[in-house]
């Protein structure tokens, strides 16, 4: 059993009932994503700081300068990379779509928590 095992993972309410979509997770320390098709793919993790940014930068389309991940298109797919380990995500244009859509709305604000992992 790894930690991810253990984390509350959740998708955004614009995720057809949770299927093929970004999974995010309060941690400890911070958040962290996976896709929930291919959850042994790895995940990519994120203090609440670079989180925040993270998804500023992934709701306004901005180049990636979170230090932690590169979100790239490869047609109508979006590559997240991690920076820190060989981590690669690979999602579909809905299942991205849903996560933006999700994030802009906030459902994945954990910045003003004191404890994340709940």
């Amino acid at each position: 059993m790894t930690i991810a095992d253990n984390l509350a993972w959740r998708t955004s309410t614009r995720s057809s009932n949770g299927e093929k979509c970004v999974e995010v997770a309060p941690t400890a320390d911070g958040v962290a994503i996976r896709h929930s098709k291919h959850p042994t793919a790895g995940t990519i993790t994120f203090s609440v700081i670079e989180w925040t940014t993270f998804v500023r930068e992934t709701c306004s389309s901005l180049s990636s300068n979170n230090g932690v991940a590169i979100v790239t298109k490869i047609g109508t797919d979006t590559l997240v990379k991690s920076l820190r380990t060989a981590t690669e995500l690979r999602f579909n244009e809905a299942e991205w779509t849903a996560f933006v859509a999700g994030a802009g709305a906030g459902e994945f604000d954990f910045a003003g928590q004191r404890s994340l992992n709940r």
